[in-house]
C-alpha cells in the first residue's frame, strides 16, 4: 500500500472506521473531511481494507457509505 493509503486508513480507523461520500466525493467521519482523494479509498476498495455500501448503486437512497472491512 502506498504512504497515502495507509494514512488513509489510519484516518478512518480513528473516526470510527464507518464514513460517508459527500456530494464530491469527499469523505466525511465523525464530523470531519477526509484529507485524501476519492482515488484513495477506492483503491483501499480494491485492495479489500474498505467496502463501499449503501447508495444508489446498491438500491439504498442518498450518496453511499464506507467501512474498513474486519
Amino acid at each position: 500500500m502506498s504512504a497515502a493509503q495507509v494514512e488513509a486508513l489510519k484516518w478512518l480507523e480513528k473516526r470510527g472506521g464507518d464514513g460517508c461520500f459527500d456530494q464530491n466525493g469527499v469523505v466525511l467521519a465523525m464530523g470531519e473531511s477526509a484529507p485524501f482523494t476519492r482515488a484513495t479509498w477506492n483503491k483501499l476498495r480494491d485492495a479489500g481494507k474498505i467496502e463501499f455500501y449503501g447508495g444508489k448503486q446498491q438500491g439504498g437512497t442518498g450518496r453511499g457509505r464506507l467501512r474498513i472491512c474486519k
